[in-house]
């Protein structure tokens, strides 16, 4: 695909996905958005949405390639209860393939949920950009006045939502009802998943935004994936961002996906988020 024409499918692609959130997800411009992401080369996307929107809640509708080719791959509007470990869930609000995490021993039930397969793509995080909806907190820390805003983005550059605040990427994973996925998280899988599928949960061209803190007191951490498949963590201060910085993100079982309800959501010491990807339009 020629420069032009993708950026051409990208733009198409923001503009159909928006829609398709406006619009609470229905079947009219869920479709329009799935030709959308066929058209800018993500065709198992396409067909999961597609086949979600005919189906409805199904599993085995949809076969997925290696290395993910044994894992059951559920579609639904909600995480599946039943789902085994390395099982695939398609979330079709967010528009991300999670895996169901493994629980090697000495990590313990925090590890236990979904984690997004990858890193969030830019489209997505444009989306949040143009539909959610906030208030900045009432606070003595120093905010960026840039918080929350869009930032110039070209075609020659990374598919993922990278050169982002640690508070933005909170927001977002917060916004879908999730959590930014910790370097502890990692950890666990570093021991258990074969190197095929670690490598594409976690990309070892990327770091990513952490839960956990930095070395000092306000810093961030961010962790990544080392040539010899251990997870590597380093700190930065609050406000840096970096276009080698993603993030993706997990869901825990001690806390579930967040209800449509659950808002207004505090979103740290900054944002206070006033509607959620499965409820942007409050009060419907």
């Amino acid at each position: 695909m020629k420069v032009n024409e993708r950026a051409d499918a990208l733009i198409d692609l923001c503009v159909k996905y928006v829609d398709y959130l406006s619009a609470g997800g229905d079947g009219e411009s869920g479709l329009a958005l799935s030709k959308a992401l066929e058209n800018y080369g993500l065709p198992l996307h396409a067909r999961a949405l597609s086949t979600y929107l005919e189906m409805g809640d199904c599993v085995g509708a949809l076969a997925l390639p290696a290395p993910w080719a044994a894992s059951a791959c559920y579609l639904a509007k909600n995480p599946p209860q039943n789902a085994q470990a390395l099982d695939v869930w398609f979330d079709p609000f967010e528009l991300s393939f999670m895996m169901r995490s493994v629980n090697p021993p000495g990590f313990g039930r925090s590890t236990i949920g979904w984690i997004s397969i990858g890193p969030v793509y830019y489209w997505q995080y444009h989306a949040f950009q143009q539909l959610v909806k906030y208030t900045k907190r009432d606070t003595y820390f120093p905010c960026k006045p840039d918080l929350l805003a869009s930032r110039p983005f070209g075609v020659d550059e990374s598919d993922y939502a990278t050169d982002i605040y640690h508070a933005e990427a909170s927001a977002y994973a917060l916004w879908h009802g999730k959590w930014l996925t910790s370097g502890l998280r990692a950890e666990a899988l570093v021991g258990a998943l074969p190197e095929a599928q670690l490598s594409q949960v976690v990309l070892r061209n990327l770091y990513f935004w952490d839960t956990s803190p930095g070395e000092k007191e306000g810093d961030c951490s961010t962790f990544g994936l080392m040539s010899d498949f251990t997870i590597g963590r380093y700190s930065l201060g609050e406000w840096d961002r970096s276009k080698s910085i993603g993030f993706f993100t997990a869901i825990s079982d001690q806390v579930g996906l967040l209800p449509d309800e659950a808002v207004p959501r505090d979103s740290g010491e900054y944002v206070e988020l006033l509607n959620c990807s499965r409820k942007v339009l409050t009060g419907k």
